[in-house]
């Protein structure tokens, strides 16, 4: 009978609670959107914790999919074809010294930077950094030696900087931190991707769009208008 009746719990749905919590914040230094829109935006190697490296090419891969999806006006360059622009060009050696000496210093070099930019097509460079990945499970309900429902747990966070590889400055940079949990049945935890693109949904929510650049005031306008036709 206690087994039957915590069956039908599970089954009314009483498992399929979740919730979310995000911390999203970013900063606008000279992002220009239009030179944004008109010269695209490419991917290099994101960098990582210790013990995460694998996770680097999912979360560009995330990235590139979600401004694909959610900013049609944008070319993207995905890391993958800017690591082939860049062994094309010749230039893996200086790639790889680039990048190194970022985790070191927190600068990325400015000839090679504008090299990559020009090589793969790509004004604007962004560099995502993944500080922690993390699943977890916590046990929630058992009746009579059976495990019914569990809470998956997932946290993410992450930055990701955009730098201009035609004068080397970081023009925008942003970083969030996701939490999702939800009551389940089932073994599968909460997966990589799935908090990846809610991140990404987060951050490029914050870009500045070629939409949203003020018109000139009418005001202005008018008085302009008015001040050149009284010299006539």
């Amino acid at each position: 009978m206690i087994l039957a009746a915590a069956i039908l719990l599970f089954q009314t749905g009483c498992a399929s609670t979740a919730q979310m919590t995000n911390h999203t914040a970013s900063t606008d230094f000279s992002l220009d959107p239009i030179a944004l829109q008109n010269e695209g935006i490419g991917f290099l190697t994101p960098v990582s914790a210790t013990g995460q490296e694998a996770d680097r090419v999912g979360l560009a891969i995330a990235f590139a999919d979600q401004i694909a999806a959610e900013r049609t006006d944008l070319h993207v360059v995905r890391l993958a074809e800017v690591l082939s622009a860049v062994n094309q060009a010749g230039l893996s050696v200086a790639y790889k010294t680039m990048v190194e000496d970022y985790q070191a210093t927190g600068i990325l070099e400015k000839d090679t930077l504008r090299q990559v930019g020009e090589v793969s097509g790509a004004r604007y460079l962004g560099l995502l950094g993944l500080a922690r990945f993390t699943q977890s499970t916590n046990k929630r309900l058992g009746i009579a030696g059976f495990r019914l429902i569990d809470t998956k747990i997932a946290n993410l966070r992450l930055s990701w900087q955009i730098w201009d590889s035609e004068t080397g400055v970081i023009c925008w940079e942003g970083s969030d931190e996701v939490s999702y949990a939800y009551e389940t049945g089932r073994e599968r935890p909460v997966n990589f991707a799935f908090v990846t693109e809610q991140a990404a949904i987060n951050l490029i929510a914050d870009f500045p769009s070629a939409t949203e650049i003020p018109a000139e005031n009418p005001a202005v306008a008018n008085l302009s208008v008015a001040g050149l036709a009284a010299t006539h």
